[in-house]
């Protein structure tokens, strides 16, 4: 299409936003999806819906204010909007925003606890990473 042509342009792709406004980038589950077991991968995941299970990943991840979890959660960011029961940890920053709730212990080197975020459970802020950490252990033991 030119710049001066005639034709109109197409009409705007529709996006899901989160509760932020911005549209995630990466992998979108959506608040209609339930998701039973694991989820991997090196992009950055934003979830809506339902996961029972387990989430390892080596990029970013967005818990939805509508999104319910229960399983064991490792990313390079953790943000959570909804409710996680499991424990939750994270190469960089663990993040619980006002509307957050979790049951479940954080193991990150960054905790932010929101004013009105709901949390039951321990943290741990050590200074090695949780990959780091297991890799240690894991040299040890051998």
């Amino acid at each position: 299409m030119a710049l001066f042509s005639k034709e109109a342009p197409p009409p705007p792709q529709a996006r899901p936003n989160t509760s932020a406004g911005v549209a995630p980038s990466g992998t979108f589950v959506g608040p209609n999806i339930s998701f039973d077991g694991t989820i991997t991968g090196n992009e950055s995941v934003t979830i809506e819906g339902s996961v029972h299970g387990k989430i390892d990943l080596q990029a970013n991840l967005l818990v939805g204010t509508k999104a319910r979890i229960e399983a064991t959660v490792h990313a390079k960011n953790v943000t959570i909007e909804g409710k996680v029961v499991g424990d939750v940890s994270a190469d960089e920053r663990v993040e619980l925003v006002a509307s957050a709730t979790v049951e479940g212990n954080i193991k990150a080197p960054k905790v932010i606890v929101a004013d009105g975020a709901r949390f039951r459970g321990n943290v741990d802020m050590g200074s090695a990473k949780p990959r780091e950490d297991a890799a240690l252990n894991a040299a040890k033991v051998k």
